[in-house]
């Protein structure tokens, strides 16, 4: 899907969202055209699911007690035709990576949005990390292909170098934005865009179009801002004020590479 498109049909995504982020989140698709509605009543999710274009699943404050309910989600959303995108919140800690095997083991994912440590996770590499940020160094691009081809989805890496591969074909966006990474939620966000990207089917290109509209967005913020608290709000108003045009000049201009 296109920004102008999204701008028009206004894609629904139902985000089950985690406990410190979901306004951000929110915000986020709001302004860039999107809807977003969250919920963890295990009730709702049949009426929800039908009405949204994409579900978006974040793990970050996942209690046991919810992987059925998590797992029922992703099971609508599959029988839907729904996309379903997984943002695995430090899966590298055993803790937290067994409710992801589960998830995966009973539902189809079709996206994983994540570092480069929780991506090299769904690899079978080792990367450092610490808590919910990656501090280890690597070929990410591998760590991307690699993880496609073992779970079958479309892998969006973010980080210093964005990778998106479908185990076919592989992009990069080589351009490091920092203050991305001082913001608590940027990930979050950019899962979100994903799913918005990709309500009206799912595609490498869909979501290379969403990581790209992420940075660039906070390319031109961080040309007006130079620290984290006016960073974020000023990252909303250029994802607001983002145009079909210079998105698309980003990408053709050599932001995106294809290797």
């Amino acid at each position: 899907m296109k920004l102008s498109e999204i701008k028009d049909k206004k894609p629904l995504v139902f985000n089950y969202a985690n406990y410190v982020t979901p306004q951000f989140v929110a915000n986020v698709v709001n302004v860039i055209g999107g809807s977003s509605i969250m919920a963890r009543e295990l009730e709702e999710f049949p009426d929800l699911v039908a009405a949204s274009d994409a579900v978006v699943i974040n793990s970050g404050t996942w209690r046991r007690s919810e992987l059925l309910e998590t797992i029922k989600l992703a099971q609508l959303a599959n029988q839907a035709g729904k996309v379903v995108v997984l943002d695995p919140v430090a899966v590298g800690i055993p803790s937290r990576s067994l409710p992801v095997v589960a998830l995966m083991a009973d539902a189809q994912i079709d996206i994983i949005r994540g570092n480069a440590a929780e991506i090299a996770w769904f690899a079978g590499v080792d990367f450092s990390s610490q808590g919910i940020d990656a501090t280890g160094n690597g070929d990410v691009r591998k760590i991307a292909l690699l993880a496609a081809e073992k779970t079958g989805a479309i892998i969006a890496l973010s980080g210093k170098q964005d990778v998106i591969s479908d185990g076919h074909t592989t992009l990069t966006i080589d351009v490091d934005v920092p203050l991305l990474a001082t913001n608590v939620g940027t990930g979050d966000a950019l899962s979100a865009l994903i799913g918005t990207y990709n309500g009206d089917g799912i595609s490498i290109k869909n979501t290379m179009r969403a990581m790209a509209t992420m940075k660039l967005a906070g390319i031109k913020a961080s040309k007006k801002v130079k620290t984290p608290g006016y960073f974020v709000n000023q990252l909303l108003d250029e994802l607001y004020l983002l145009s079909e045009n210079e998105l698309d000049a980003f990408i053709n201009g050599g932001g995106i590479h294809d290797q």
